[in-house]
């Protein structure tokens, strides 16, 4: 099964209500496809994203369902 095929796979996998937030991922990883390699501010960016992670600014969407018990 190559890379495409797994990835269908895995939408038809998927609850309906998750589907706005695969479509948007892959709209994000489809737009950012031609800007090219990670550069410096982007590392930085996602650096200080981890670290508001870190303090309790933001939670991820995983700590998330947590803690709402889904």
């Amino acid at each position: 099964m190559n890379g495409k095929d797994n990835l269908h796979r895995l939408v038809e996998l998927l609850p309906d209500e998750e589907f706005p937030l695969a479509q948007r991922f892959l709209q994000f990883l489809a737009d950012e496809a031609g800007d090219g390699p990670l550069i410096d501010d982007d590392l930085t960016a996602a650096a200080e994203g981890e670290a508001a992670i870190d303090r309790g600014d933001l939670t991820t969407l995983e700590n998330l369902k947590h803690e709402l018990g889904l």
